[in-house]
């Protein structure tokens, strides 16, 4: 039986992957903006940080709007980032209210213990798949910087 502490500390748990999830496809992002200005041959901080406060001025659903304009991406992780927003909407817009008196029974705390966990697993495995985007980046800038391509 769970307690409020416990329901509470998996909220917390579950918040946490949501915005790893979307640190993560900011920083993809960002990423993307360098190649495209060319910040990784010549640093430009003012504009990388006005491009950083854009994006963080975004919505989840916004941030993913942008990078399918800047990114292609399968059919599978369109579909697994879908599904990731609207984890995060539920866990965000909402869970207290749609469980509503559950948290004043043992039972009750279970069943909502049950919904975080499963949105949890969704939104700490698209973390994953996110950070392996922005690890490939990140190798790929690095590439670029260090052999940058001939104009001629």
């Amino acid at each position: 039986m769970a307690t409020r502490d416990e329901l509470y500390a998996k909220f917390g748990i579950t918040a946490e992957a949501a915005q790893l999830f979307e640190t993560e496809l900011g920083t993809l992002l960002l990423s993307v903006s360098a190649i495209e200005n060319g910040w990784h041959l010549t640093p430009d901080p003012v504009n990388a940080r006005k491009a950083l406060d854009q994006i963080e001025a975004h919505t989840l659903g916004r941030l993913l709007g942008v990078l399918r304009g800047k990114v292609a991406f399968d059919e599978h992780l369109e579909e697994r980032f879908a599904s990731a927003l609207k984890a995060r909407n539920r866990l965000n817009h909402g869970f207290y209210e749609r469980h509503n008196f559950k948290i004043q029974t043992d039972e009750g705390r279970d069943v909502m213990i049950a919904d975080l966990e499963e949105l949890h697993e969704e939104l700490f495995q698209v973390w994953r798949m996110a950070s392996g985007l922005t690890a490939v980046m990140a190798k790929l800038v690095i590439k670029l910087r260090s052999d940058p391509p001939n104009d001629h």
